[in-house]
């Protein structure tokens, strides 16, 4: 390749990229940056260089570019008005892009989903704890429940933002050092198992930060080779009915404030892993499951599986 074909392409492709922002962009952004070009081109340019004649033929030179890039600009900003009219306002497709999960080879219509349904007032809670209502839990209220029950017990525990994790959800501080002694992943898989690949990984993160005790909580199960790993490696395997027996140990008032926090409104339906916003319940199309969607699409197109009753080994 020669030289100059080597450095025009990254050239020719920032170009273009500049010129899908501006496309994404407000169309008046693309007016201004018009009418701007034209202000500096047209007048403070040559007004500058009427007094020097070795900018002069610069200025004149840069003066009759003036309109043409004005123009291109309004063409950005006609582009950038079209693709807004001709967007549907709430129909459109699913980025099959998945969070915590595996992609979805998904193409329904994803229309406007209601607001959040929380559980009307009339609606029976749950009185006591039990494994059902442990797998019942969405993923983010699993995590703050855990969360909770480490508080409960007086231990200072810190949770991690939405977003990727790092392989860990909470940070446990059991002395005052200020520095945490134990790390925690929780996994809201319903029924499923919990394989030996999400051991490794928290057992990556306890090497890279030089914490020697985790804890690896679920609603599930976990696979034998996972409990090899987590045995030989201080790593404390708490499964759907290990941690109901750790809540049922739990004072009466300390269970039942659990209880109340766990099952506060809305506390099945699955938090957005990218926003926080409540997800969707979207109807597959052709013969494809449905799915959890948000409903910020599409300035956030997240989407995650339905749970699944089968025992599956991730």
């Amino acid at each position: 390749m020669s030289i100059s074909k080597r450095f025009s392409t990254p050239y020719r492709r920032r170009a273009a990229d500049r010129k899908q922002v501006l496309i994404a962009a407000p169309w008046y952004v693309s007016v201004a940056l018009a009418g701007l070009s034209l202000l500096i081109l047209k007048s403070v340019l040559p007004a500058f260089g009427a007094s020097n004649p070795w900018l002069k033929p610069l200025a004149e030179a840069f003066s009759a570019l003036g309109w043409p890039i004005a123009l291109f600009f309004l063409v950005l900003a006609a582009l950038s008005l079209s693709r807004r009219a001709a967007k549907p306002r709430f129909s459109f497709k699913i980025d099959p892009v998945a969070a915590r999960g595996t992609p979805l080879p998904l193409e329904p219509a994803f229309r406007e989903c209601p607001a959040s349904k929380t559980p009307a007032a009339s609606e029976e809670r749950p009185a006591q704890w039990s494994l059902g209502l442990i797998r019942d839990i969405e993923w983010k209220r699993f995590e703050d429940v855990c969360q909770k029950f480490y508080e409960l017990k007086g231990i200072r525990s810190e949770t991690t933002p939405l977003g990727p994790d790092g392989g860990i959800d909470i940070r446990l501080f059991q002395d005052d050092s200020g520095r945490a002694t134990s790390l925690v992943q929780c996994k809201a898989w319903g029924e499923r198992y919990v394989g030996v690949k999400p051991i490794r990984e928290l057992l990556g993160v306890m090497t890279h930060e030089k914490i020697a005790k985790a804890f690896f909580m679920t609603s599930g199960r976990f696979s034998d080779d996972a409990k090899t790993v987590a045995r030989s490696n201080h790593i404390s395997l708490i499964d759907g009915e290990m941690l109901l027996t750790l809540i049922e140990r739990l004072p009466g008032g300390a269970r039942q404030q659990l209880l109340a926090f766990a099952t506060a409104g809305d506390y099945r339906t699955p938090t957005c892993p990218g926003c926080g916003a409540t997800m969707c319940h979207v109807a597959g199309k052709g013969g494809r499951p449905d799915f959890w969607g948000c409903p910020g699409y599409p300035r956030c197109k997240q989407i995650l599986r339905m749970r699944q009753k089968a025992m599956e080994t991730a």
